[in-house]
């Protein structure tokens, strides 16, 4: 703090920074605990008397070094750098020693000597007055021991743990403002630090071939900026709401050639609008989705770059150039913000407000992942109606996750989880029609566009497409709304499009600046090539607009599914195109 004050534009936040950052302040400090209390333990049942302080003093001793060391490193780094010390940072560190040490200076070594000397008398002070003081043995019997033993299990448990939620506790949970220093002072550097150290962003999985032979096949399908594109707005400076849907596949939408009676009122939207009816998602998970909706960056297979605050906060998002044209920017989401680190990238990325699980009242309607979508979406419109205007709002739904539960009736039963997922999106879709007719009665929606997207795929409900096979990530993908131009409406386009354009669409939606987003084209591009990829932890694929599709199996290093005419003659070749391009993919990944 210290160091960087003067690059604290809101010096009020200091305060909340660290107040809000005391969650990983616990969490850490109840690591360090663990093993004192579980050798207090062992002490009090088996040994029965008093052991050397010298145990206590060493273990003290030793993270004091640590930390002091970190804390040298990690100063100036983050001057430099913006980021805290990280894996990366001492692997680049390690790797370029010489460039390293040229940058120290006389400052940089007398803030090292302070620091480390303050380090050690706090400890030392700490130590006599307080551990020395109370850390004594003193008997007890079985019974108070196995008091002892339970309680503080449980409350150590919880604290590094940071509650029982579905989302255990990282670095986003104390994410709390959209100035990014003010996160960065409220996140524990040595709990990120261990964190991130314990966490492998594993050697390339996809090394098929050389780099120069795998940009000479991926180039044709990546963006130039010279292509022209068709404007579908009566406007250039709309309202945008993005709605994210959670897990919600084509098989579920009639209009896209799946069941009948589950997604009505999507389906009536989707032919009030323009619709892609052969858009793919980029993976099958939501923390994939997200960044591939958000910032137009592919899935990393084995990986999964939202994870690593570093290298997220350095990708381009689509918020930030809504925030930078003084829109006003949020995001809701009933759940846990902090999953996936979703809140740390909205706050990062130009999203000034974070609706999430924790906004709303005991008593509103919860699932087990947190509150119901339609409680969700009735605040969001309120909120909307107070926003200055033009706003970029995301709303991302919850309820279609498994397991799948509702507080009600199972429009499709509730006997597999097939129907069970039908009886969500139904539930969903429901939602979404309330939403928006809420909305149409909005003086706002006349100058507005909604896009709607899933983030992933599914094995639901058809239960027979595997993670090679591409029905498994065909999602829906449409917009519409009053800022839609009239031509557009009723518009369906049946060239195969990826999850991944939205994000260069929504940038060009508001500003003529060339789009950051390496591998988005805009939807409406007229010279674009129509490819889609995907891929998960163990498949990558690719589909054409021809038809051929051919999915790779990494774990058995074979293909597992292809389609099309001829696609013997194709798939070699095809494949060949997929394996460089998630070469690439994760090299990138890497870099960040």
């Amino acid at each position: 703090m210290i160091n960087n004050w003067t690059k604290f534009e809101e010096k009020g936040e200091i305060f909340f920074s660290y107040l809000y950052g005391l969650r990983l302040d616990a969490s850490l400090a109840c690591y360090l605990i663990a093993i004192p209390f579980l050798f207090y333990i062992v002490q009090l049942l088996f040994i029965r008397r008093p052991v050397s302080p010298w145990w206590l003093r060493g273990y003290t001793l030793f993270p004091t070094i640590i930390f002091a060391l970190i804390t040298v490193v990690n100063t100036p780094l983050y001057e430099a750098w913006g980021e805290k010390i990280s894996k990366r940072a001492i692997k680049l560190g390690f790797g370029t020693v010489g460039g390293v040490s040229s940058s120290v200076d006389g400052g940089m070594v007398i803030l090292a000597v302070i620091t480390i000397v303050l380090f050690f008398l706090i400890a030392h002070y700490s130590y006599h007055w307080l551990v020395v003081r109370f850390a004594k043995y003193k008997e007890h019997n079985f019974s108070g021991t196995v008091v002892l033993l339970v309680s503080g299990a449980f409350v150590l448990f919880t604290f590094i743990r940071g509650g029982y939620g579905r989302a255990t506790l990282n670095p986003s949970a104390v994410y709390f403002s959209d100035n990014t220093i003010s996160n960065h002072l409220a996140v524990n550097t040595y709990w990120a630090f261990m964190k991130d150290m314990t966490k492998s962003s594993k050697k390339n999985p996809y090394l098929f071939m050389s780099f120069e032979e795998a940009d000479t096949l991926v180039r044709p399908l990546l963006p130039t900026g010279k292509d022209t594109v068709q404007q579908i707005l009566n406007t250039d400076r709309p309202n945008v709401v993005l709605i994210l849907l959670e897990g919600m596949v084509a098989q579920v939408f009639e209009e896209l050639g799946g069941e009948k009676g589950v997604t009505t009122n999507l389906d009536r939207l989707m032919r009030e609008g323009v619709y892609f009816s052969r858009a793919y998602a980029a993976a099958d998970r939501s923390d994939k989705g997200m960044i591939a909706v958000m910032s137009g960056f592919p899935s990393q297979g084995p990986e999964s770059i939202i994870q690593y605050i570093p290298k997220h906060e350095n990708l381009p998002g689509i918020g930030q150039v809504y925030d930078s044209l003084a829109y006003s920017t949020s995001f809701y989401h009933g759940g846990q913000s902090q999953f996936y680190n979703f809140k740390s990238f909205m706050f990062t990325h130009g999203v000034e407000r974070v609706v999430d699980n924790g906004n709303f009242h005991l008593h509103e309607k919860r699932n087990s992942w947190g509150v119901y979508d339609h409680v969700v979406a009735q605040k969001m419109l309120r909120d909307l109606d107070k926003d200055r205007k033009p706003f970029f709002s995301i709303f991302y739904t919850l309820v279609n996750h498994e397991p799948y539960t509702l507080d009600g009736e199972y429009k499709f039963g509730n006997k597999t989880k097939a129907d069970m997922y039908r009886s969500t999106s139904y539930y969903t879709d429901t939602m979404i029609g309330n939403f928006v007719e809420e909305a149409k009665k909005r003086e706002w929606y006349k100058n507005t566009i909604f896009v709607v997207v899933s983030d992933h795929g599914n094995m639901y409900p058809k239960e027979k497409y595997g993670l090679e096979h591409p029905n498994r990530y065909h999602i829906p993908l449409f917009m519409f709304g009053g800022a839609l131009k009239k031509e557009w409406c009723g518009k369906k386009i049946d060239k195969v499009v990826s999850q991944l354009d939205v994000a260069t669409t929504l940038w060009n939606f508001v500003t003529d600046r060339p789009s950051p987003f390496k591998y988005s084209f805009d939807l409406f591009s007229k010279n674009r090539p129509h490819v889609a990829f995907y891929n998960s932890n163990s498949t990558l694929g690719i589909i054409t607009n021809t038809g051929e599709a051919v999915g790779f199996d990494m774990v058995g290093r074979k293909i597992a599914f292809s389609q099309g005419e001829n696609i013997e003659s194709k798939k070699d070749s095809l494949l060949r195109i997929a394996q460089a391009y998630y070469q690439g993919v994760f090299r990138d990944f890497q870099n960040y």
